[in-house]
């Protein structure tokens, strides 16, 4: 044929030695059972094996190399294909590895059944992790047996780190949702990326809560004394990549940790890792603070390639959201013992605390006096002015009550305009305790400035003195609201102790029982419906129903003057049986109307929740109304789980069965956090207006629970919104559903009716409507 024309592809064909050439020859030839002129065939099989994409090999029986394309020889880290010829995978991997493959390529020749595509994944020598798609073929000879085998397989590596990354990213998430351990999460995190580079290693820290110094978030693959050496280090210039990231508040790349002067006085610190690079990148919160730093260190001087500047920015992303998540989840901890308003304990530290003092054996208990205020016609604020300046106004007054009392003894927002005070040394001087509570009283009542207005407040007391009027928590609260209630009755902004004898309060509290019993059998109650909206569309969906009174002689009277009446009595449980009748009843007029379906909400009481058969209720209620129970929403609150949240969530669980969902009302000012929240039934997350009242300080905590809400498979309606403003930060923040006077007031069935009617006929026209 001439001269050969000179060829690059190094192949076992052309260039192994003499040895091996002459024993790949006649192995080749025994292995096909013919004479091959390989002199004439080998140019075209090297060229086209060389110029492969594939992997390509043949092996004898023993699993000896006897042809291999450039891939192969490459894979290895060899030059020259002699370098593998004639030896195993025993010869040429880790023990373990070769081992695996070995065994595989055994049972394959012996059984004489290929393996087809099949994912296999190799160990480089620096660690990293390459995958192929393979599929390995048994060989036979001339007479039938099997003589050796030939395997193909394709590098996807890419595409596997692409799916393990896609899948390591949805597993983080799913931890976020759920709550796990911050530590953990960021751990997870780094060893995410870390599978994605080769020799290549990660850290996470985090800035302390003054902003100087970072601590160890996460670093599971660097040498432990050099994660211990770094924690604590002071942020600025010159401070490695880490801590000068954090002080610039940019990304800072060191390609030579060992010459870079910022890593000057950290030489000897790094020096006994063996790397050489250093890339940091700070990542932020939602208002633009820096939380901490995510590095990566490489033992090869070099910047970050492209796809590793992807995953470091990828990286800072996910750390960003878990470590507000855990700021979120922490601020919503608090929540269950301080009221956000006004930053006094709430009432379950009230609980705790009285239960502190009242079981211990300390002599100082004995002295103790527990002081039960309301402000005087605070409801003609709310009404009159909005809830906005109501809201200035208990700020206003919390922080004049807290100057007053002594830094020892507690001062707590008990609910709506109540507080309750809890005294302790002062309690055993009576002219003392007559002078602290006439000075609260006094500076409550000066003129109060909101929302350009001036407020005069007053307030009514009821004390109630430990052990001679009450010797348990529930006795002091109960004669110290009693006692309260006589000082309102003898002309308010007083002060009035309990007194045994003070039967005129509680006859009216009974005659007030009396007639609620006899405005159910007369029909005096009624509902208002205030509409809920998808914020997105402006249509209507769903209202809560609130319960009315159109008492006899004292007029309409709004929930808060017979409710806890009614809950302290049990006569609540009646009243919400009506009230879940009557809302499906309704509902089912809006459906016979054309103007369903409507989810109508329906609020809870404990004493309801946990006293009477509400599964049972529920079910007759719907079953009456002839609906069906995916209409119908309870809105229960926070507070309830604490009794026993095992047996509430059976009950809740046999109520979702039948198809009844089930909302958080009031969101954040209760116990639970989104964490607890993931073992509830629960369909929908109401927000406290509280948070959307102030919208702009509180947007941290509104976004976690809607995010973090939403992650969990949860719907979120703000509620308590009064004005545009709202409604567009609302949107921003993802928020779908809302309610408020600015969107729509409570309203009577008949005009609520009205409105859906209205609803229908604009709904061809696609643009938001809330003038309602």
């Amino acid at each position: 044929m001439g001269k050969q024309p000179e060829n690059n592809s190094k192949t076992i064909f052309d260039r192994g030695t003499d040895f091996a050439l002459s024993n790949s020859v006649t192995a080749m030839s025994e292995l096909f059972g013919t004479s091959l002129d390989w002199a004439s065939e080998r140019q075209w099989l090297n060229v086209v094996a060389d110029h492969l994409v594939d992997y390509l090999f043949v092996k004898d029986r023993n699993s000896r190399f006897l042809f291999a394309n450039q891939k192969v020889v490459e894979s290895f880290g060899c030059s020259h294909p002699n370098e593998i010829l004639g030896k195993t995978d025993l010869d040429l991997h880790p023990q373990a590895m070769g081992q695996s493959y070995f065994l595989e390529e055994q049972q394959i020749m012996q059984s004489g059944h290929p393996k087809l595509d099949f994912e296999e994944c190799a160990v480089t020598k620096n660690g990293g992790h390459r995958w192929f798609l393979s599929s390995k073929f048994p060989l036979s000879g001339a007479d039938g047996n099997v003589v050796g085998i030939v395997g193909v397989a394709r590098d996807i590596t890419p595409r596997k780190k692409a799916e393990l990354l896609r899948v390591g990213q949805a597993r983080l998430l799913e931890d976020l949702a759920k709550g796990a351990p911050l530590e953990g999460l960021l751990r997870q995190l780094v060893l995410l990326i870390e599978e994605q580079l080769d020799g290549v290693h990660g850290s996470i820290l985090l800035l302390d809560e003054d902003g100087r110094r970072l601590l160890t978030g996460a670093g599971p693959s660097l040498p432990p004394d050099y994660v211990e050496a770094v924690n604590g280090v002071e942020i600025g210039e010159a401070v490695g990549s880490c801590g000068t990231a954090a002080a610039r508040r940019e990304t800072v790349i060191v390609e030579d940790v060992l010459t870079n002067p910022l890593w000057a006085d950290y030489r000897d610190l790094i020096r006994p890792t063996g790397y050489r690079s250093s890339w940091s990148t700070p990542f932020f919160d939602q208002s633009g603070e820096v939380l901490g730093t995510f590095a990566l260190y490489s033992a090869a001087v070099r910047s970050p390639e492209e796809h590793e500047r992807r995953l470091i920015s990828e990286a800072t992303r996910i750390a960003a959201i878990a470590v507000e998540r855990l700021r979120a989840e922490e601020q919503i901890w608090s929540l269950a013992h301080n009221d956000v308003l006004t930053g006094l304990p709430n009432r379950y530290s009230l609980k705790k605390h009285l239960e502190k003092l009242l079981n211990t054996e300390d002599d100082g208990v004995a002295n103790l006096t527990l002081v039960f205020m309301d402000l005087d016609r605070f409801k003609e604020i709310n009404d009159g002015f909005g809830h906005a300046t109501g809201d200035e106004v208990l700020k206003e007054v919390a922080a004049r009550v807290r100057s007053e009392v002594p830094s020892q003894d507690m001062v707590i927002r008990f609910g709506g305009d109540e507080f309750v005070i809890v005294l302790g040394e002062v309690s055993g001087h009576p002219a003392v305790l007559d002078d602290l509570l006439d000075r609260v009283r006094t500076v409550v009542a000066a003129p109060v400035q909101a929302q350009g207005q001036r407020f005069s407040v007053t307030c009514s007391f009821g004390a109630v003195r430990y052990p001679q009027d009450a010797q348990t928590a529930g006795d002091l609260l109960r004669r110290a609201d009693a006692a309260m209630y006589a000082a309102k009755a003898a002309g308010r902004d007083r002060v009035h102790f309990f007194d045994r004898f003070m039967g005129q309060g509680a006859k009216s509290r009974l005659v007030l029982l009396e007639d609620m019993r006899a405005g159910l059998r007369e029909n005096a109650f009624f509902l208002d419906y205030q509409p809920q909206f998808d914020l997105q569309t402006g249509n209507i969906f769903g209202a809560e129903a609130l319960v009315r009174w159109q008492h006899p002689e004292l007029g309409l009277l709004p929930p808060s003057e017979f409710i806890p009446h009614a809950e302290e009595t049990g006569l609540v449980v009646e009243l919400g049986q009506w009230v879940l009748e009557e809302a499906c009843r309704q509902n089912k007029r809006w459906q016979s109307e054309g103007l369903g379906p409507l989810l109508v909400g329906v609020n809870v009481s404990a004493r309801q929740f946990w006293d009477g058969d509400l599964v049972g209720q529920v079910r007759a209620a719907v079953q009456a109304a002839g609906i069906s129970g995916e209409y119908l929403e309870l809105e229960i609150t926070e507070s309830l789980l604490i009794r026993n949240r095992d047996v509430a969530i059976a009950t809740m669980s046999e109520l979702r069965d039948f198809g009844v969902k089930l909302a958080i009302d009031d969101f954040g000012t209760g116990y639970s956090s989104l964490a607890a929240l993931k073992h509830l039934p629960l369909t929908r997350l109401k927000i406290d207006r509280i948070f959307t009242g102030d919208i702009s300080s509180e947007c941290s905590i509104m976004q976690a629970i809607i995010t973090l809400g939403k992650e969990l498979g949860l719907s979120v309606i703000a509620e308590g919104i009064e004005e545009e403003a709202q409604v567009h930060a609302l949107r921003r923040f993802g928020c779908d559903e809302g309610q408020g006077f600015h969107l729509g007031r409570p309203m009577r069935a008949d005009q609520f009716t009205k409105c859906l009617a209205g609803q229908r006929l604009q709904r061809t026209v696609n643009v938001p409507d809330y003038s309602i």
